[in-house]
């Protein structure tokens, strides 16, 4: 354990301003003895300063949330240390979790319990040094832990056992928790148990770049020798550095930093961060928030640990994380969530819901402060407070139990210097993930749609069992009522999420998957997009369910402050009943719900013509929720409390209960259609100013175009699903396939075009009268005839192309 690797000692000679020559005489020996204690500090404050993550810097003092911290986490050690069993003839340190390696049920769980085992025994370890608290340096504590230690090593994740079960824990979440124990009790545990430790995480996880490289892979869950990727390739890593700076060995650290470089690399395809800012899990699953952020948190706290020290990243390809975070993660953060439509499958877990990922997600930019330029610094400084301090509802303080970066988030909180202010507004597509974001000032809302390139929802684990339609067009609008999306999928009707349509099909839990790994995508669905022109979008998906008994064309637009939406064609093979669900909205806990339609409270009885809906508390302002109908609808509108608990959807417990304002349109089985505008954070007087001025005009709204037209004329809006030539003004016509913007200004006209498809090399637009290109920034744009414009979108990958003519 205290050896010194080659490596190392070439870093003491290229890191010394003392020659040491290869000979005995006694001058050579007294430098190299003088380099080795420098270099054995260097690893000794890279352990501190990992500790220090879990402990706390000693020379900041603990507030009274610390206190309490330090408090819980001493009852929580009490709890685990006072049920530990200490039987001679024990197979398990604790009962409740049985360590079996005989049956083959107990197999198959036996990677979860034993990660458990580690996790109560790293809490055990906390607790023995954290100051202030009863269990601070008490000796039995301490033999107890390794007591316990030494009985998993000895019995079960040792060198030569075998991976039962789900891989992940023994290659990557146990190893982590080990080195975590070992780095918080490093000068307390005795070397031997160290060493051996070291060998086994080595055994599992030998290297920092593929996983299944140890021989007890070959009964696991995955026996496959492979590249690691994305978050498990910052898991990867992990595992060795640690390893390398408890063993002292720098050949280690370097192999695991030089690792982490392939994780800021745009891909292509499958796992990892796109171009646009998606991040995809599993092939092709939306997951910047869950995946994505193990990856951001793993790369962020290893490149802060080797900071300033001789293993520090020099490689300029890991400083392209920090445009990363702006493009991947500002926009997807609001007041402290993350929104629900890049969590995957980590919406039906209680402890993982929008707020708990959000504020692990700033947590882990937190560490990203420490290496970042004078570029990016400030602006990621003011972007963790902002969220911080707007998330009024769950307070990071109370939720990070990572007290390193809850004293810098302290830190950075009363800094005066750093202003809350909410930079991330306008439209942000992100065309790999089907995802769409539009922000303003007062509410933000965003877009989950699904495609011939995506998956439509994953269900894993016996998690996200009933996710069945959060793919399929669900719109979100997140308010200042922040805890709309909190314990709200136990308990959402799942058959009606706000922005879908869906048929009366019954579902099995876990059915309708479409992904690469489940089900297959639906490779006809390829027509799903958006386009952007600043801070106006529009967005379609010509939409097939998941046994393709129900289409639609569905359209979304969004202008200043509101959000349009539109569907067409919709038509069932089988005929269903099929429902749009225009809200599904989850009330405040208090307060008196009030429900309008056509401006007049609401009393169960509906007017021969519906033409606006609104929802509001009466104990929270600009929470109002308005729709305007642009068609009269068959419209129903249903108030109910819910109850659900969350091993309905997942493998949690915990009973909670909701009131919803449901409110859904019916349609026929053929050709039926909607449309309507949703106003958030409205009230009453803005429903009626929007009624009478009517800035939106249905141009069209069948199965060849949706198009609109927004304030006289001055903005075109359009989804083109039909390869055929179609007018879009008296002036101009578009031929393709295509999502299209034009907005008129100063006698030019500002276009932004989307090729939806992802894979055509051209569309087209024609003049009546002779035009000239403004402005063309990658030279796309080629006329013929004076009025035919072709646009070259190949390899656009379904991002926007802006230009202007005149």
């Amino acid at each position: 354990m205290k050896q010194l690797s080659l490596l190392t000692l070439s870093i003491i000679c290229a890191f010394s301003s003392i020659p040491v020559q290869a000979n005995d005489n006694e001058s050579a020996n007294i430098a190299l003895t003088s380099q080795l204690e420098v270099n054995e500090q260097a690893f000794s404050q890279l352990r501190q300063k990992w500790a220090e993550g879990f402990l706390g810097a000693s020379d900041i003092a603990f507030d009274q949330k610390l206190k309490q911290m330090v408090i819980t986490a001493n009852n929580g050690a009490q709890k685990h240390w006072s049920s530990m069993n200490t039987a001679s003839t024990r197979l398990s340190l604790w009962n409740d979790l049985v360590l079996d390696d005989q049956s083959e049920a107990g197999k198959k769980v036996l990677g979860a319990k034993l990660r458990s085992s580690y996790q109560r025994l790293f809490i055990m370890a906390k607790a023995y040094q954290l100051r202030g608290g009863v269990l601070q340096h008490n000796p039995q504590l301490l033999a107890a832990i390794i007591d316990g230690l030494q009985f998993l090593n000895q019995h079960y994740y040792k060198v030569g056992a075998k991976e039962w079960g789900n891989w992940w824990h023994w290659e990557l979440g146990t190893p982590k928790d080990i080195h975590n124990i070992l780095v918080v009790l490093y000068d307390q545990l005795p070397a031997q148990l160290i060493t051996n430790y070291l060998d086994a995480t080595r055994y599992f996880t030998p290297l920092p770049t593929h996983l299944g490289a140890g021989s007890g892979a070959d009964v696991s869950s995955n026996p496959h020798y492979r590249e690691s990727t994305g978050g498990n390739r910052t898991d990867n890593t992990q595992v060795v550095l640690l390893r390398g700076i408890l063993a002292n060995d720098s050949d280690e650290i370097f192999s695991a930093i030089q690792a982490l470089s392939p994780v800021v690399d745009y891909v292509q395809a499958s796992d990892g961060f796109y171009q646009d800012g998606s991040f995809l899990q599993h092939y092709d699953i939306a997951y910047n928030g869950t995946y994505g952020n193990v990856l951001l948190g793993g790369l962020g706290a290893q490149m802060s640990l080797v900071a300033n020290s001789p293993w520090q990243v020099t490689d300029p390809k890991l400083q392209e994380i920090y445009p990363l975070i702006f493009k991947s993660y500002a926009p997807l953060l609001y007041r402290g969530t993350m929104m629900e439509f890049v969590n995957g499958r980590a919406i039906s877990r209680p402890q993982e819901q929008g707020h708990h990922v959000g504020h692990n997600v700033i947590a882990s930019l937190i560490h990203y402060l420490d290496g970042a330029s004078a570029q990016y610094l400030y602006p990621l400084q003011q972007l963790i407070k902002t969220q911080i301090s707007q998330d009024t509802y769950l307070d990071f303080f109370d939720s990070i139990n990572h007290i390193g970066n809850y004293q810098k988030a302290q830190q950075l909180l009363q800094n005066p210097q750093i202003d809350v202010k909410d930079n991330v507004q306008g439209v942000f597509t992100f065309p790999a993930m089907d995802r769409v974001v539009y922000r303003t000032d007062d509410w933000a809302f965003s877009l989950a749609m699904h495609s011939s390139r995506l998956g439509n929802f994953e269900c894993m684990n016996n998690e996200n069992r009933k996710g069945w339609f959060t793919g399929d067009g669900m719109s979100y609008f997140y308010t200042n009522q922040l805890d709309h999306f909190h314990d709200y999928w136990p308990v959402v009707d799942s058959y009606r999420l706000p922005g879908t349509t869906v048929d009366d099909q019954l579902m099995l839990e876990c059915q309708g998957q479409r992904n690469q790994i489940k089900g297959g995508r639906k490779l006809q669905m390829d027509w799903v997009g958006s386009a952007k022109l600043d801070d106006i979008a529009v967005a379609g998906m010509d939409f097939i369910n998941w046994n393709e008994t129900l289409t639609a064309k569905k359209s979304w637009f969004m202008f200043d402050d509101e959000v349009v939406m539109l569907g067409s064609n919709i038509s069932s093979q089988i005929g269903a009943n099929i429902t749009t669900t225009v809200a599904n909205r989850k009330q405040l806990d208090n307060g008196n719900i009030n429900v309008f339609i056509n401006e007049y409270p609401w009393a169960g009885q509906y007017p021969n013509k519906i033409k606006s809906l609104f929802i509001s508390n009466d104990q929270m302002d600009e929470s109002g929720m308005g729709y305007i109908f642009l068609s009269p609808p068959e419209l129903s509108v249903k108030q109910d409390t819910r109850i659900g608990n969350w091993n309905e959807i997942g493998t949690k417990s915990g009973e909670v209960s909701a009131e919803f304002i449901t409110a859904t349109i019916r349609h026929s089985v053929e050709h039926d259609s909607y449309a309507y505008v949703v106003l958030p954070a409205s009230d009453l007087d803005d429903i009626s100013e929007y009624r009478d001025e009517k800035p939106i005009k249905i141009i069209r709204q069948d199965d060849i175009a949706h198009i609109i037209r927004y304030k006289d004329d001055n903005v075109i809006a359009a989804n083109i699903w039909q390869q055929q030539k179609v007018e879009l003004t008296r002036h101009i016509s578009a031929i393709g396939k295509m999502a299209i913007l034009v907005q008129k200004e100063e006698g030019t006209k500002r276009i932004s075009v989307s090729d939806p498809l992802q894979n055509q090399t051209t569309v087209e637009l024609e003049f009546k009268k002779p035009i000239k290109i403004m402005s063309d920034p990658d030279q796309r744009l080629q006329i013929s005839g004076q009025k035919i414009l072709t646009i070259d979108v190949t390899n656009l990958k379904g991002n926007s192309y802006q230009f202007i003519v005149k």
